[in-house]
């Protein structure tokens, strides 16, 4: 089961890092507003808050699928498709999904919290599957392309290492 799971993670990962094409998803003229509350006994070690500082709204070269968004932290951007940090020890990337056709998995977010140089990874499915360690997201969790909106509401996501639930709080909207 956990060998599915570094799968999921590292198959997310690198949808999110890889390009298909030269076009620059980052956010630079629109507004991004939002911090995401982190509760669980792995806020001593990440810290309590995310402040999402840029976005990919219109993530599919990074993710491949058009359903997802890209949360980044203010010192990430994506350009010409990829990952650019500017900080290597504090970072964090989320990429969630809320499908709209008819698939096994209706919403998904795959996290990495990179604090002082070490990275936690993260995951959640709803419905739950073997791949995300059978965690569901939680009914409070939304990607609402159109109203350009993002919910996390008790959203629960599995550290891929230790098991541990952090639980997520916060609306994240974007221009």
């Amino acid at each position: 089961m956990k060998t599915k799971l570094k799968l999921f993670t590292i198959a997310l990962l690198v949808l999110s890092i890889m390009s298909c094409s030269s076009n620059d998803d980052s956010n630079s003229d629109g507004e991004v507003y939002g911090t995401i509350q982190l509760s669980g006994p792995d806020t001593s070690s990440v810290g309590s808050t995310l402040v999402v500082g840029n976005i990919s709204e219109d993530a599919f070269n990074t993710t491949g699928t058009s359903d997802s968004v890209v949360l980044l932290d203010e010192n990430t951007t994506i350009e010409n498709d990829e990952l650019v940090p500017t900080d290597f020890s504090n970072a964090f990337v989320i990429v969630a999904a809320e499908f709209t056709v008819n698939t096994e998995v209706n919403k998904a977010i795959s996290m990495t919290i990179l604090k002082d140089g070490v990275e936690y990874s993260y995951v959640c499915s709803t419905p739950p599957t073997t791949a995300a360690d059978n965690t569901d997201c939680g009914t409070g969790f939304s990607v609402d392309k159109i109203a350009k909106e993002i919910v996390f509401s008790n959203t629960t996501v599995i550290n891929v290492d230790t098991e541990t639930i952090l639980t997520m709080n916060g609306t994240i909207n974007y221009d």
